[in-house]
């Protein structure tokens, strides 16, 4: 079956991607700032960070199935998770984790959709 026949709709899916979108981002930006500066920062950030991340997951999964996760788009965002869950055990490394989850961040939203939705063992093949 091709993509698009498995793909399900969710009532008011732009407005709340992007309203998840938003929190997720408002959220990386004050943990990350916090590290920064060396800040004490409210555990307010990195929940935001974390909650709205997983219904953006979520939002992936439903929509596109358990496929999605052996695409690029979704393997760098399960990549993603892995480090932010480092980044709070090992808060030593912090600045350079959340650099490399900003990073692989901008690499899931700008890369062209071709390259997104290639599977991950074939990119891995083709190197």
């Amino acid at each position: 079956m091709r993509k698009e026949e498995l793909t399900r709709r969710i009532l008011f899916d732009q407005p709340i991607k992007i309203l998840l979108l938003a929190l997720h981002s408002i959220g990386f930006s004050g943990w990350f700032g916090g590290v920064l500066i060396g800040e004490n920062l409210p555990s307010l950030f990195p929940a935001l960070v974390n909650v709205s991340g997983i219904l953006l997951v979520l939002r992936e999964l439903y929509k596109d199935g358990w496929e999605w996760l052996v695409f690029l788009e979704g393997g760098l965002t399960i990549f993603k998770v892995v480090v932010l869950i480092l980044c709070l055990l090992w808060q030593s490394m912090a600045p350079v984790l959340l650099g490399m989850v900003l990073i692989c961040g901008l690499l899931t939203s700008h890369l062209p959709k071709e390259i997104k939705e290639r599977r991950l063992h074939s990119l891995i093949s083709t190197l």
